[in-house]
């Protein structure tokens, strides 16, 4: 074996011929000579499997390590795969035989390197093959250039050394990226109070500025930059301290990034502090380079509502870019360089991916990074620009006067209708409660079409059965267990059989390994009805309890949709949500207090109650509109991505709705839990706008 095993390397050293060795000067790329591909004997998935659960245990303490997150890369391949091995004259073939399939693609004699069975002919390999190619042997090629480069940046990486600590608090910080976009909203915030000057008639007077308008323009971006920095900075701790009390620690920050799974590809040497400080910087770097866009178009337009819609808009098209443009395109740098990327930033030092950029081999790393740094510097300096040509009197352009002439007409239809329309109307437009609903529902859309569970094969097989032969009438699938069970009971007697004559000569080793395989490949049958077998014990079960006639079906999509795996989405869409019906309620009182009226309306007959009156009648109706627009667009999204059927089942064919006491369909439910929102919204309304209302009377 040992023999074979050293054939196989050497195999492996044959294939070098992909890559030829060069002559090379000494300040050129060194091209490798040799590739070498590893070969594990002995190395299934048991081995792998109980190294993970070993890993696992290191770093949880022996505790849920089955649970535990995977800690080898291998088990994260977007693809992965089994296939019957077997050689020209063994179903268990050697190194050497399997070697060479694998680099030529046939099969040959155990103990055989890349010769035909009658010893005559040898093959030509793959790495031969692509060698011929143009597009790899072409040393001015792209291709050729990065392959160059990917070697010389990973071998960067020899000298590291990894050791399982935890890192499952620098993981989440890594992926969650929530924390970028309300950064961005909040330094927006801050610069449409800068502009509101332009609402009050300050502008002619800011514009006599004793240093000038350029300095004044200077000043307030000095000011954007320090208030977003700061306010960054505290909503990155927030990550980091919220990270550390969940996961327990941050572990040892000297370990290096790669000692985490999903930085396999980085080829920085950095540690987990390190990364911490980028991380933040970078993450800071695109919230400025957005706000600085919008800032730029403050400057350039006077209406920052039409800024808000523009921008909107072009947030949309940028997204429709970002989704559709594959990674392979040769327009990817749209996908790469866009403002959707900018709120993914950090997963930069997670991917590893070279740029064609004039012919140079660039890491998209720094590709973005330039462009961010160029773009805000551009952006910034034109704001500056416009701020110092910008005069507050000048005649309106057509597009003003345009949008002077819709308002007029406008308010000669608002005029027309009820005041329970103009309550609405305040409270969404005047009061800036659109921005809220949208906000709202953009909470909505992103967590319910973010974080999507795949399951594996066989859940995915077993969800089909239920499709197609389960609900009410599962005889299809208790006679398919049945029979799978029989199947496997019968082949099991006839491998101890088999055993028994085999053992006594009555057999040849042939007949008795066809036994075995027959049972093998059986048994593995009976691995994919333990799912359904476990639903039949517990309708069974359900049936016997409570009298219930429960369905069998898919836990799966259930559970991430009102199970407890959708526990966390819940809670943020409907903190979300209250929060913004919170400052509707406000929004509705202060609108009158900003304007003084509120002491017009009191001071009225009968003004006051009949005000109050119509604009809790208005709230409560946005509230209850808000609530179920984001509950339908929440449950809609998840219902279509889980493709989850059987709507009309009593609840507890769900296995972890077995507690439910009440008889109701799961439907039913779904609409329970709506119904139920809405009266958490609809107290959440009355009760703030009481108290506000209570408080602005003082």
């Amino acid at each position: 074996m040992k023999a074979k095993k050293i054939s196989a390397l050497l195999l492996a050293a044959m294939t070098a011929c992909a890559v030829p060795a060069q002559g090379a000067a000494a300040d050129e790329p060194k091209v490798p000579k040799y590739i070498f591909l590893f070969i594990g004997d002995g190395m299934s998935y048991p081995q792998v499997q109980t190294t993970n659960y070993y890993l696992n245990a290191i770093e949880d303490d022996g505790d849920d390590i089955l649970t535990s997150e995977s800690k080898l890369n291998m088990m994260k391949f977007p693809v992965a795969g089994s296939a019957q091995t077997y050689d020209s004259t063994s179903f268990c073939p050697d190194s050497a035989s399997t070697a060479t399939s694998i680099s030529t693609g046939h099969k040959t004699y155990s103990g055989t390197i890349n010769m035909d069975e009658k010893m005559e002919t040898s093959y030509e390999t793959i790495a031969e093959k692509l060698k011929k190619q143009r597009l790899f042997s072409n040393p001015e090629s792209f291709s050729y250039k990065n392959i160059i480069k990917t070697g010389k940046d990973y071998e960067k990486l020899i000298n590291i050394n990894l050791s399982a600590d935890n890192s499952k608090a620098v993981r989440a910080i890594s992926k969650y990226s929530m924390f970028i976009g309300i950064s961005a909203i909040l330094t927006l915030l801050l610069m449409n109070n800068l502009f509101k000057e332009r609402d009050n008639n300050m502008w002619q007077l800011t514009y006599m500025s004793k240093n000038g308008r350029a300095y004044l323009g200077l000043v307030r971006i000095a000011d954007i930059f320090i208030i977003s920095l700061i306010q960054h900075f505290l909503l990155y701790i927030t990550v980091v301290f919220t990270s550390f009390i969940l996961f327990g620690g941050l572990g040892d920050l000297y370990n290096p990034i790669q000692n985490i799974s999903e930085f396999g590809q980085c080829t920085l040497v950095i540690n987990k502090a390190e990364y911490l400080i980028a991380d933040f910087l970078l993450t800071y770097l695109s919230v400025v380079v957005a706000t600085s866009i919008i800032y730029m178009l403050m400057n350039v337009f006077r209406n920052r509502k039409n800024v808000f819609i523009g921008t909107g808009a072009f947030v949309i098209i940028e997204y429709f870019i970002y989704i559709n443009t594959e990674s392979q395109s040769i327009y990817r740098l749209l996908k790469y360089i866009n403002i959707c990327n900018l709120f993914r930033i950090n997963t930069i030092y997670m991917e590893y991916i070279n740029v064609n950029v004039f012919s140079h081999v660039v890491s998209l790393r720094y590709v973005l990074i330039t462009a961010v740094i160029i773009l805000s510097v551009m952006m910034f300096m034109i704001s500056v620009l416009v701020y110092v040509k910008r005069y507050p009197n000048t005649e309106k352009g057509i597009m003003a006067k345009i949008s002077d002439k819709i308002n007029v007409e406008y308010q000669k239809i608002f005029n027309n209708y009820n005041n329970l329309f103009k309550e609405i109307h305040k409270t969404l437009l005047t009061s800036k409660g659109i921005w809220l609903i949208a906000a709202a529902i953009f909470a909505a859309v992103y967590f319910s079409t973010t974080g999507y569970v795949t399951f594996n094969d066989l859940q995915i097989q077993n969800d089909k059965l239920y499709k197609e032969h389960g609900g009410k009438d599962y005889t299809y699938i208790k006679n398919y267990v049945d029979s799978v069970l029989e199947k496997t009971d019968n082949a099991n007697k006839e491998r101890i059989e088999a055993q028994k004559k085999y053992d006594n000569g009555e057999i040849d080793f042939e007949e008795y390994f066809a036994a075995v395989s027959n049972y093998n490949s059986v048994s593995n049958s009976s691995v994919e009805i333990a799912e359904p077998m476990e639903k039949l014990s517990y309708l069974a079960k359900l049936k016997k309890e409570t009298g219930i006639d429960g369905y069998i079906m898919s836990d799966r999509g259930y559970e991430q949709i009102f199970g407890k795996q959708s526990t966390v989405r819940e809670i943020i869409l409907l903190m979300s949500t209250q929060f913004a019906v919170m400052l509707i309620a406000f929004a509705s009182v202060y609108i009158e207090k900003k304007s003084s009226m509120d002491k017009l309306i009191n001071s009225s007959s009968g003004g006051f109650k009949y005000v109050n009156k119509k604009k809790l009648i208005s709230g409560g109706l946005i509230t209850l509109l808000l609530t179920l627009a984001v509950n339908i667009i929440e449950y809609t999204n998840l219902i279509r991505y889980y493709k989850v059927t059987y709507f009309q089942a009593p609840v507890q064919s769900l296995t972890f709705m077995s507690d439910v006491k009440i008889n109701v369909s799961i439907i039913g439910w779904l609409l329970l839990l709506i119904v139920f929102k809405l009266i958490i919204s609809t107290v959440t309304f009355s009760v703030t706008f009481i108290i506000t209302r209570m408080v602005s009377k003082k």
